[in-house]
């Protein structure tokens, strides 16, 4: 039995540092502590998966429900959380997974299901907290803590007075990294994603080629109003003077870290499977098995009916997009070649369902 209890306590020594090595930005080190026992717990738990919170929403909330973010719309409250036709901004995270009143029922994707506690929803039906898995989401939900184009002074106390501008962030190719830009001298810059565990450095001022660097960073060239391509190439940042040796800025780059894929919405239809039809379902009139709703998963004018426009106008009847107003929350956005989903027109968080106003996302 000595032996047994040996085993295991070596066993989830090991299993902590791999966990937190799997977390992607902004649940890993790089951005918080970065540590298993923010959240969990191995001996008298709270929650069932071991949660030092009764429920995984519960842990979720200790840090969404204070965290203030503008550009996020934090802090979330529990409150805010829909009442059908009533009031709210987010989807439920609390209620019943089955309600036959929104027509949800027990989701069929096998990820989400196993994460359905005592018949309820959580967090982690949806999200996967561990992983930023771009290819889950379109690639326009990256969100950077870092606004594009906007400088920001340096994330330490000191005399520096040199801002830092995350002056580009290619969707397409961006990796969900968190990022530790620090200057080592007048000449030199160096980066880490693990809070200055370790470091890397460039070869150039263009940012070319990155190469490790030492434990205490020596650094690598860069160029003061001058893009820097960070190690990866899908960021550049830009330095201004004023900087003094040990400044740094701590950012990141993530997606919406779900828990299955949801490119044109069809998470939703995990749950609300029987708003999965086409345009030949709803326009034929048949047993009632589904309620109808409007077609999802397939593009405009499929049906060659040809009411349909080429492109969605914005809400006030203009065109929608960078050519039509300042407020892309009420965009009503096609998916991959042009796909009409849930997501087109549903938001599952800050969504107040009044087009006319701008929601923090």
């Amino acid at each position: 039995m000595r032996t047994t209890r040996v085993f295991l306590a070596a066993a989830l020594a090991l299993a902590v540092p791999t966990l937190a090595a799997a977390l992607d930005a902004p649940h890993d080190r790089s951005y918080l502590p970065g540590n298993c026992q923010e959240c969990h717990t191995l001996h008298n738990a709270l929650g069932a998966s071991l949660t030092s919170q009764v429920t995984i929403s519960d842990a979720c909330q200790s840090c969404h429900s204070t965290h203030t973010s503008a550009r996020l719309g934090f802090p979330w409250s529990s409150t805010d959380q829909a009442v059908a036709g009533v009031s709210g901004v987010h989807h439920r995270w609390d209620a019943a997974v089955i309600n036959a009143t929104v027509g949800a029922t027990t989701p069929n994707d096998p990820e989400m299901v196993k994460r359905v506690i005592a018949g309820k929803l959580e967090c982690s039906v949806c999200h996967n907290q561990h992983a930023a898995n771009k290819a889950f989401a379109p690639a326009t939900s990256m969100n950077t803590s870092f606004a594009v184009g906007t400088p920001y002074p340096k994330t330490n106390a000191g005399t520096g007075t040199a801002t830092l501008t995350l002056q580009a962030a290619d969707p397409l190719t961006a990796l969900p990294k968190g990022y530790r830009v620090q200057v080592v001298s007048a000449t030199n810059v160096a980066v880490s994603h693990d809070a200055g565990l370790s470091w890397f450095k460039p070869t150039s001022n263009t940012g070319a080629a990155w190469v490790a660097d030492t434990a205490v960073p020596v650094g690598g060239p860069f160029s003061t109003a001058v893009d820097l391509a960070l190690d990866d190439p899908a960021l550049k940042i830009r330095l201004t003077a004023g900087a003094v040796a040990g400044d740094y800025w701590n950012f990141y780059v993530s997606f919406p870290m779900l828990r299955s894929p949801n490119l044109t919405g069809s998470m939703c239809l995990t749950c609300h499977q029987d708003r999965a039809q086409g345009h030949a379902y709803v326009e034929v009139n048949d047993t009632g098995a589904k309620v109808f709703s409007h077609p999802v998963g397939e593009m405009l004018n499929t049906n060659a009916r040809n009411y349909d426009l080429a492109a969605p106008l914005d809400a006030d009847g203009g065109v929608q997009g960078t050519n039509g107003d300042a407020n892309t929350t009420n965009d009503l956005v096609l998916g991959p070649g042009g796909v009409v989903g849930c997501t087109s027109c549903h938001a599952p968080h800050n969504a107040d369902s009044n087009s006319l106003t701008v929601d923090p996302r």
